[in-house]
């Protein structure tokens, strides 16, 4: 029932100004900006993030604003395909890829002036993004650990991957969609073997590290930009946050608490999964949890927002 309400929110949420915004522009709708020369007063701020952790909820909150559009995922299939071929470092040009977010962000400011993109499957290129688009900020978008890998859990991540004891090289898993396929990266390497025999609470965790990890890099390398963090726990219904972002980012119209706490019901992204929180799991998936992010990620408690 839930699902089916979640369905219900999303495709109302599509017929709305906000929603007809987000639209998937076809190419040929984006070819007719490519000649658009962005000014000072475009603004365009890249987010980057590991997946659930709150990027689609604040690229709504930009996208409640007149002077902005905020996306996230807009190209899933061709950003997941770029995470595959970054991750692995396949010999496969990514110039089709870079032009697609050009032309898609010159059509957001021509018709909205400020552009807000984010993306989860940008990790393993977050310097190579930067420094084909640009952006004026830099967002990095990050949620506590045990509530990210219980919303992946959620999501579907992993699930059915036991049956492929012999996996030697990357798959394509058929139980899903084909961006969703690209997504589902797994370790390069000797640690395969490993990973393989480690619960779905530890190969996801191992995902969630290897995902960070690489952001967590590249944005602590990265000068010249105005870059900020954004944990979901600091920031959740936090009207305070939000009135920082109005001021920050130039928010035309700025939201009352009620609207802004509504925006969560805007275009609700829950998973089809059964609910597996962190006090229902197990010795072993528990220690797998423990070892994994102290061996591969130890750094989210040091990690405070800063807008």
């Amino acid at each position: 029932m839930k699902n089916l309400t979640y369905k219900i929110k999303s495709t109302l949420y599509s017929y709305t100004k906000e929603g007809k915004k987000l639209k998937r522009p076809t190419y040929y709708e984006l070819i007719k900006y490519e000649n658009f020369l962005r000014e000072k007063k475009n603004q365009l701020v890249l987010s980057f993030g590991s997946g659930r952790s709150g990027q689609n909820w604040i690229s709504k909150i930009f996208n409640s604003h007149k002077n902005w559009i905020g996306s996230a995922e807009r190209f899933a299939d061709y950003e997941a395909f770029y995470r595959y071929i970054t991750y692995y470092d396949l010999p496969i040009s990514k110039d089709g890829f870079f032009r697609l977010l050009d032309l898609s962000i010159n059509r957001d400011m021509a018709l909205y002036q400020n552009s807000f993109i984010s993306s989860p499957y940008w990790s393993f290129g977050v310097k190579e993004t930067l420094d084909k688009l640009k952006p004026d900020y830099l967002i990095y978008s990050i949620r506590n650990p045990i509530k990210n890998i219980e919303s992946f859990h959620r999501k579907g991540w992993y699930l059915n991957l036991d049956k492929y004891e012999d996996l030697k090289s990357p798959m394509i898993d058929i139980v899903n969609s084909q961006y969703r396929s690209f997504s589902r990266i797994i370790p390069k390497g000797e640690y395969l073997n490993e990973w393989k025999k480690l619960t779905r609470i530890g190969k996801i965790t191992w995902f969630w590290c290897t995902i960070n990890n690489s952001i967590y890099n590249d944005f602590q390398n990265t000068n010249n930009i105005e870059k900020y963090i954004l944990r979901l726990e600091d920031i959740n219904d936090n009207y305070d946050m939000y009135e920082k972002l109005a001021k920050k980012f130039n928010f035309e119209k700025k939201l009352n608490k009620r609207s802004f706490l509504n925006i969560v019901n805007k275009a609700p992204n829950k998973g089809k999964i059964d609910k597996y929180f962190y006090n229902e799991w197990n010795d072993r998936e528990k220690k797998e949890f423990e070892n994994i992010i102290n061996k591969y990620f130890p750094y989210y408690d040091q990690m405070k927002t800063n807008l």
